[in-house]
């Protein structure tokens, strides 16, 4: 099995323990590729669906790894043990449902897994809730699938809650002088000046709020312009 999802791919990349939980696994690819990698010795999959985590099941027979892996029915994190993972992975969804996965199981405070998350959308949404929660993001990276761009963060629990200025809940811990991140942080701007243009009307003070951090995430990258990488 060849994994060519690049949002995956860079998922993989930040698991770095050896026991992989994978939240909406759909039909299990990462945890397949982890374990096929040798990157990780034993996987959870989860999915709130039963055909998904049926073709996960199918896949990992496929591989014949099954024995490497425990499949479980679970709305989020609900149903599924957390002793000895080292990484859950949540990706594919929106940053609001990320967050209430989190939010709907204590154990993510007190698990000590390192959580890769990969937000579809509300990424901004996202970091402030990790940040007002006491989880620290220590790693992000952009990522370019087709015509599309996104991140992938890692974060961990650590109990310092604090709050991210504006700009830094659009841009996280991106790194500007890596070109994925630049475009990522760019778009963001692009996305918040057409909204604060829209809005400009009848909302002309939160017009000129979203304008100030779209200009704010402009300078960010400029400050790093000719440095991609």
């Amino acid at each position: 099995m060849i994994l060519k999802d690049k949002r995956l791919l860079v998922c993989a990349e930040l698991v770095s323990g050896d026991f992989i939980c994978d939240i909406g696994t759909d039909h299990g690819y990462l945890p397949a590729h982890l374990i096929l990698s040798g990157k990780c010795r034993r996987a959870a999959a989860a999915d709130i669906n039963e055909m998904p985590l049926e073709a996960a099941k199918s896949i990992f027979m496929k591989e014949g790894i099954s024995d490497k892996a425990d499949f479980y029915l679970s709305d989020g994190l609900k149903n599924v043990p957390l002793e000895g993972v080292t990484d859950i992975v949540i990706a594919g969804m929106g940053g609001e449902l990320i967050s209430r996965i989190i939010a709907a199981d204590e154990r993510a405070k007190s698990c000590g897994a390192a959580f890769i998350l990969q937000p579809m959308s509300k990424a901004a949404e996202l970091r402030r809730f990790l940040s007002e929660n006491g989880f620290e993001t220590d790693c992000e990276k952009g990522v370019r699938e087709g015509r599309f761009i996104y991140s992938v963060m890692r974060c961990r629990y650590t109990g310092n809650k604090r709050k991210l200025s504006p700009a830094k809940e659009y841009s996280g811990r991106l790194d500007p002088s890596v070109t994925e991140d630049r475009e990522y942080i760019l778009l963001q701007s692009e996305r918040l000046s057409d909204a604060a243009e829209g809005m400009k009307n009848k909302f002309p003070e939160r017009a000129a709020e979203l304008m100030k951090i779209s200009r704010e995430l402009r300078e960010i990258c400029e400050k790093t312009n000719g440095e991609g990488k």
